[in-house]
Parts: C-alpha cells; structure tokens; sequence
C-alpha cells in the first residue's frame, strides 16, 4: 500500500496517495515509511501540522525509531519550532549513528542556530564512524573555515580529496587553505 501510496504520489493524484498511505497505517500502525511518506505528502501540500500529527501518532508507537525522529524534526523546523526540531534530529543521530545522513542534518541546525562549535563536535563525532561520509567531511571543512580553523580545514579537504583524486575544486581549496 506504501509503493502504491508512492506511485499515486509522483502522479499528482495526492487524495490517492493519502488513501493509501493511511491504508497502510491501518494495516501496520508501526511502518515508519507508510507515517513519513505520508507526512512528506502533506509537506508538499503545504499541511505539515498535519505531518506532525502523523509523525507523533506513528512515535508513539514506536518511540525508538530514528527515521520518524528525523521526519519529525525537519517538520518542526519547517513549523519554525527550531529547538524543538532540534532535539528531535538530536534523537534520530542518537538512536541510529549508522546514518550519517542524521548526524549532519542535526549539526547544520545546530550551526544555523549559532552553535557552531557543538555542531563541528557533532560532524567530528559522526567522522569517526563514517570517514568517508563527503557530505559531513564537506560540512566539516566549511565550519571549520568559518570558525577559522585551518588546519583541521585543511586535514578535512584532504581527506575529501583522498575520496575524490582529481577534483580541481578540492585540489584548489587545498592549497587556498595552505597559504
């Protein structure tokens, strides 16, 4: 009923797409893909109280699953409840630090809210499991730019560079950062 739910959706036919998507969550209160697809519907709809409604109800269900988590925590900072947004991407990147993904999301709300050191010992944390992770190597190097940190700039970029040998932009922002 989800991929249904899906296929509805990318056809525009969102009354469809919620039928199903709702029908699936009838069928299995605790599918956390049937409760996010659904909110990202109402996303798109412009109606994201009513997918914070859903996130919470399928949370409730099942509280320790970090996509809902996350799901709920872009939803609140689109609502611009960013704290409490924020202590939701924080959950997601606790309960599940396999996702990369969940720990730099949560270290760039935490950076666009004036929190940048603790959001570069976020992306530092998450590095540690992911060493390879380009988009929080990336984030790495620009908060530490900013922070005017070079040198660990420069060690993250030519880590960056070790992943992808040959990127003039990467080689360039390499020497940039050496002078």
């Amino acid at each position: 009923r989800t991929a249904l739910g899906s296929f509805f959706a990318r056809q525009a036919d969102a009354a469809r797409a919620e039928s199903e998507y709702r029908a699936a969550l009838r069928l299995d209160p605790t599918f956390a893909a049937a409760a996010i697809n659904l909110s990202d519907l109402y996303r798109q709809l412009g109606r994201d109280g009513d997918g914070e409604l859903i996130l919470r109800e399928a949370l409730s269900r099942s509280a320790q699953d970090a996509s809902l988590h996350h799901a709920l925590g872009l939803t609140l900072v689109r609502l611009k409840r960013n704290e409490a947004g924020l202590d939701e991407l924080r959950q997601a990147a606790v309960l599940d630090p396999s996702q990369a993904r969940y720990a730099y999301v949560y270290a760039i709300g935490l950076n666009s809210t004036g929190r940048r050191d603790n959001a570069i010992a976020v992306l530092r944390n998450s590095l540690q499991m992911h060493p390879n992770d380009r988009d929080t190597l990336s984030a790495a190097i620009a908060l530490s730019r900013e922070k005017g940190d070079t040198a660990s700039a420069l060690g993250y970029a030519e880590r960056l560079s070790r992943l992808m040998p040959g990127n003039r932009e990467i080689e360039a922002l390499i020497e940039q950062l050496k002078q």
